[in-house]
């Protein structure tokens, strides 16, 4: 199974990359997904401590940490975004 990942703003920088292409054994849900990107980069647990940052899954904010993640789908790390 292949998910892919894509960072923006503050959280592009600071991985040093736009997105990233997982590939996993299994459908997993967002939270145990969480768990595995943390474990692999601790960069991830700043992400996900900063309760600002929004997840869209294909485009849907997910709304519930038990949602599965199936072949293929697109994960978005969107952080606030300020202008001036």
């Amino acid at each position: 199974m292949n998910i892919t990942l894509k960072y923006f703003s503050w959280i592009r920088v600071k991985l040093k990359k736009s997105h990233d292409l997982i590939e996993l054994k299994q459908n997993i849900s967002f939270k145990e997904l969480k768990n595995y990107l943390i474990s692999k980069d601790p960069v991830f647990k700043e992400i996900f401590e900063d309760k600002s940052v929004k997840y869209f899954l294909n485009l849907s904010e997910i709304d519930d940490e038990n949602q599965l993640i199936n072949n293929g789908d697109i994960l978005a790390f969107l952080p606030p975004v300020t202008g001036g």
